[in-house]
């Protein structure tokens, strides 16, 4: 029987702007994809350059704790995750059920640094909370406009019998903030229950060809490129959905650089179909969303960046990876639809999420069921 990833979250790296707590408690649900006998939980201090300690780690089946099991490594509640490590804690007998949510409660009593960080926004699979004291219980919250962060823990496998291929979201914040990972999550949870994985790697800011620059602090979270990323990752998804380009005709000019040429940005997607394709996957990549606003946030470029969204978007139709979105998502002038938008006209609302993974079903189903 081997061990198998049932949900994975990468914690990015934040180092540039760093979280400091005196004391820490964290809560945080994670849906599992894939149900188990026994469930092994992943952290990271991936980007910190000090160890860091935590007092207890705990695991239940609900929000209040009330069925905890205490988690240990090497046997001692107490442990360390070592600077520019990851860790995996000690295994237990703990039945795992797909579509059930499990909680986590992380806490440490000493003032640290933390810089290995996931989000999400959409609170029905993925959710937490924070308080700075060690002794709290914080509460989750079901508002969807609210951002919520957590540290260090990434995921957990489980052991069972059948081995699953992975499902990975991967890009930028479209992905990131959880709107279209929960709609992808319940439909995966609905017609392939307990048959495949979910691990989302998208990076807010993230670009297709270029890595984050260290102009402002802001701009240092975005990350490598995802094409960066792709050439040297650990998972082999069988799926690759790829939320990316965006942010390649917004963040430059914030930068101080140019926008990509169109033939620039051709060459990085038929590279990322290469890269996916090399590591025996299929690349799904939704076309870029509705032009945006004059009133739009991150407006810089924008004329300019309009024209390429809509130039890239007619080659993007011509790829056999890609899925169009963006009528999905547009209202009659051809702007983000106010029930799709989060409120930024840029991001998505759970609607909106919601219509763009609603797209990818038939070919993400086509893909799956030819496993």
């Amino acid at each position: 029987m081997p061990w198998e990833i049932s949900y994975y979250q990468t914690p990015h790296n934040s180092q540039a702007q760093p979280f400091t707590y005196a004391a820490l408690t964290q809560i945080v649900k994670l849906t599992p994809f894939l149900s188990g006998e026994a469930i092994q939980i992943l952290l990271t201090n991936s980007y910190g350059n000090h160890p860091l300690t935590f007092s207890e780690l705990w695991l239940s089946r609900d929000s209040a704790f009330k069925d905890a099991v205490r988690i240990t490594k090497d046997q001692q509640t107490a442990f360390i995750i070592p600077a520019g490590q990851a860790l995996g804690m000690d295994p237990i007998a703990f039945k795992v059920e797909a579509g059930q949510p499990l909680y986590f409660c992380l806490r440490a009593t000493t003032p640290q640094t933390y810089v290995d960080v996931a989000s999400t926004y959409d609170p029905s699979l993925v959710n937490a909370a924070l308080s700075g004291r060690s002794t709290a219980l914080p509460q989750l919250t079901a508002r969807w406009q609210q951002r919520k962060s957590w540290f260090n823990l990434a995921g957990f496998r489980v052991w069972r019998a059948k081995q699953a291929p992975l499902v990975e979201l991967a890009g930028d914040s479209l992905i990131e903030t959880g709107m279209v990972p929960a709609a992808v999550g319940r439909h995966l949870l609905t017609e392939f229950l307990d048959q495949v994985a979910l691990i989302n790697t998208a990076i807010s800011g993230s670009q297709l060809l270029r890595d984050a620059t260290a102009t402002t602090p802001l701009l240092a979270t975005f990350g490598d490129s995802l094409l960066h990323r792709v050439a040297h990752s650990p998972w082999r998804p069988k799926v690759m959905v790829a939320s990316t380009g965006g942010n390649d005709l917004l963040i430059p000019p914030l930068a101080g650089q140019p926008l990509p040429t169109i033939k620039e940005l051709q060459t990085g997607f038929m590279e990322l179909d290469r890269l996916v394709a090399q590591n025996g996957g299929a690349l799904l990549v939704p076309t870029l969303g509705p032009k945006r606003t004059p009133q739009a946030a991150y407006g810089a470029g924008q004329a300019r960046a309009n024209l390429l969204r809509t130039e890239l978007n007619q080659w993007l139709l011509t790829q056999p990876y890609a899925v169009d979105v963006t009528s999905s998502l547009a209202d009659e002038a051809g702007y983000l639809a106010a029930d799709c938008d989060f409120g930024d006209n840029l991001h998505l609302s759970p609607y909106g999420g919601q219509q763009l993974a609603q797209a990818l079903f038939a070919r993400l189903d086509q893909i799956l069921q030819n496993e």
